[in-house]
């Protein structure tokens, strides 16, 4: 085992470097795709769907999928992550530090992009291990997924082509993404992205200043009234639990014009999806009033307006889903002790689950992440390697 899991941490030293923020994976499906063909997969084998097409945000590429041969007796396992990192990844230099058995960043003010080239990685290994002589054939037939634009609201998993898995839905998907080695999530939260648009009236901010009504006060009005109220930040209500975010503020045309204009992207979560509704309502309340409540000398004043934005589902399986059972036997076969664990932070998983598909996810060593700070956990890794390959080779349950 020790010859594979070198090959993999030479995969993902790789792979670190390679940028490919959201919309922008197309170097690092090109060098998965060329090192898949290397491997002896056929190029038939390899496509890609038009994710791109349904994304906000457009794209270069879409999500990349590599469907590997084996006994047509047996259903279809999925495997999965994503290719994008957060843009602060770009320009990151990966070090291995003996040390301390991690993977470190030496650039200075950028994330390190283990989240998510250490799925990659692992996915990499697997395909490798499945045509080799020995295995080649004698396995059931694997499907791998390998999702854009994850780090912009699960975008490419939303807009999977799942015609392209294969004749018929895999039978259960592994998802690969976060930190701790022995948590395997089988519950995610629900996320509901949302804009709010606000108008106001410009005026010179200083010789009619008294004119205008400001985008910025009433922003700040609404967001205030969330916050006291307890309907910002970590939510706890009688009737449910959640969490709400201002994500992006944008406005403003310089110091001398009261705000016209504001924009604002924020989001809503919870597990209980019509609290989730109750938490936007609520927020639609605070702005409408506070649009209403702050007026020039003539008695304007501002409006607001909503629009959505990416959404996900939240799901949770069951105790007895064979994705999960296949994971503890693989788990008990490599001794390694697993506690079934929730997630607030969503994951492809949300909408592989939503196209029929049951899915869990299994932590890879990441940590840190979307920060400077980030590192890889090696040990984990590589026991998140281990796993990876025991779910895939058991033999039939």
């Amino acid at each position: 085992m020790s010859s594979v899991i070198d090959q993999t941490i030479a995969d993902l030293m790789a792979l670190l470097p390679i940028p490919g923020p959201p919309a922008k994976e197309s170097q690092v499906a090109k060098y998965l795709h060329k090192t898949f063909v290397e491997m002896g997969i056929p190029e038939e084998q390899i496509v890609y769907d038009r994710a791109q097409d349904q994304s906000e945000y457009g794209g270069d590429v879409g999500n990349l999928i590599v469907r590997i041969n084996g006994r047509s007796s047996e259903p279809t396992l999925m495997f999965s992550t994503h290719m994008d990192t957060v843009p602060d990844c770009v320009g990151c230099q990966p070090f291995y530090d003996s040390e301390n058995n991690r993977i470190i960043n030496h650039a200075e003010g950028t994330a390190l992009g283990g989240d998510n080239r250490a799925g990659c990685a692992i996915l990499m290994t697997l395909a490798r291990e499945l045509m080799t002589p020995v295995r080649k054939g004698n396995h059931p037939p694997i499907v791998l997924v390998f999702f854009i634009q994850e780090e912009v609201g699960l975008v490419g998993s939303r807009g999977l082509d799942t015609s392209l898995l294969g004749d018929v839905l895999p039978d259960m998907c592994v998802n690969l993404d976060g930190g701790r080695v022995e948590e395997v999530v089988t519950a995610v939260i629900g996320s509901e992205r949302f804009t709010i648009d606000i108008t106001g009236v410009a005026a010179h901010a200083g010789s009619r200043v008294a004119e205008g009504v400001s985008a910025a006060a009433i922003a700040a009005r609404a967001i205030a009234e969330l916050d006291v109220s307890g309907w910002h930040g970590r939510i706890e209500k009688p009737n449910g639990q959640g969490t709400s975010n201002v994500g992006i503020i944008e406005g403003g045309k310089g110091s001398n014009v009261v705000m016209p204009q504001l924009h604002i992207l924020a989001e809503a979560r919870s597990h209980n999806r019509t609290f989730r509704q109750e938490i936007i309502q609520t927020w639609k309340n605070a702005f409408t009033r506070a649009a209403e409540s702050v007026t020039n000398i003539h008695q304007q004043h501002g409006t607001v307006s909503f629009g959505p934005g990416p959404t996900y589902e939240a799901y949770a399986l069951s105790d007895d889903a064979p994705v999960l059972k296949r994971t503890q036997q693989a788990a008990d076969q490599i001794n390694l002790p697993i506690t079934l664990v929730h997630d607030d932070g969503g994951n492809d998983a949300n909408w592989i689950v939503a196209k029929g598909i049951p899915c869990l996810t299994l932590n890879i060593g990441q940590r840190d992440v979307h920060t400077p700070d980030e590192w890889i956990d090696l040990p984990d890794f590589e026991k998140a390697c281990e796993l990876v390959l025991a779910i895939a080779l058991l033999e039939r349950l």
